[in-house]
């Protein structure tokens, strides 16, 4: 049987896959799929995290943030777990330092233009400028790639992927070489 050696976080731009990536990692190990917006749900008393973001700012919820997922850690000590993070992980340098002291920090990239396509369709979110998002994009884009890049354990470049159970298996050969799953 196949197991986790390491916690694993997975990072990435805004609908790169990482919520669907891990969950079907999971699936694979057998072990539960757990995403840091559902964490942070926990604590919002029925309200969305878009509303709570909307309302509070973006501090708070980077606060908010690092008190879930710290949380979830201290309450995982035993079992290795796979964990997806919101796109916005990069901004908050208290979480990605807690990822690091934690396990491995697996950058799932993809292509800027790819991105920003997947990512128009469904409207124009509030973190990109509604007059020119294309532009606003491409400066989020290239900062919070340079930031994942740097602080990330592993990169893995998916690329405009389309069957998802290639891609999955594209990502599975990269965590064995890396003996993160064995």
């Amino acid at each position: 049987m196949q197991e986790l050696q390491v916690n694993l976080f997975f990072v990435g731009i805004k609908h790169s896959g990482k919520t669907t990536f891990a969950k079907r990692i999971s699936s694979r190990l057998s072990l539960p799929s757990f995403d840091t917006d559902d964490l942070i749900l926990l604590s919002l008393n029925g309200e969305s995290v878009r509303d709570f973001y909307k309302r509070e700012g973006k501090e708070a919820f980077m606060k908010k943030e690092v008190e879930a997922v710290s949380s979830f850690i201290s309450s995982h000590d035993s079992s290795p777990f796979i964990l997806s993070l919101g796109g916005g992980a990069a901004d908050n340098d208290p979480l990605m330092s807690i990822l690091h002291e934690n396990g491995k920090i697996v950058y799932l990239k993809r292509n800027e233009k790819d991105m920003l396509g997947v990512i128009l369709k469904h409207g124009v979110p509030a973190f990109l400028d509604k007059d020119d998002p294309a532009r606003s994009f491409s400066i989020l884009y290239e900062r919070r790639n340079a930031i994942y890049e740097k602080q990330a354990d592993l990169t893995i470049d998916l690329g405009p992927y389309g069957d998802k159970k290639a891609t999955e298996d594209y990502i599975w050969s990269f965590l064995k070489e890396k003996n993160y799953v064995r």
